[in-house]
């Protein structure tokens, strides 16, 4: 089967592996200094805009409304805990980061799953023809 495709490089990519590493990463990385790091990985490789659908959107939305939810907790606690050493405020704060990338990462695993993009397999594209411009 000898197919004359033409398919530029980025065609012939499969984004959902970038993906599939970049969530493996995150996975491999919890518990770690680093958790925090890959998830802003992982965030950076999701957000695109795919056709007919604006991810970047959609992801940077969800993580406005965590980090305003976490800035609610942070300031609730703080005015109850105003006396605290500054060593206990900070990992409070610290904590509450943390938390915050935990479920950025959720929503991202679980955003990936409902648009199908956690699927393995890929067709391969045998190589094509260079494109004049």
């Amino acid at each position: 089967m000898n197919e004359n495709v033409s398919a530029s490089f980025l065609d012939k990519t499969d984004w959902r592996v970038t993906l599939h590493r970049k969530l493996e990463a995150c996975v491999d990385a919890e518990g770690t200094i680093f958790y925090n790091k890959r998830v802003c990985s992982l965030i950076s490789a999701v957000s695109a805009s795919y056709p007919g659908w604006d991810a970047r959107r959609e992801v940077t939305e969800e993580i406005k409304k965590l980090e305003q939810k976490y800035t609610d907790i942070w300031e609730y606690w703080l005015n109850d805990n105003l006396t605290r050493a500054y060593i206990e405020k900070e990992n409070y704060r610290s904590y509450l980061k943390l938390c915050l990338h935990k479920d950025v990462f959720e929503y991202i695993k679980n955003m990936c799953a409902r648009k199908r993009m956690l699927l393995w397999g890929s067709k391969k594209i045998s190589g094509g023809t260079q494109m004049e411009d």
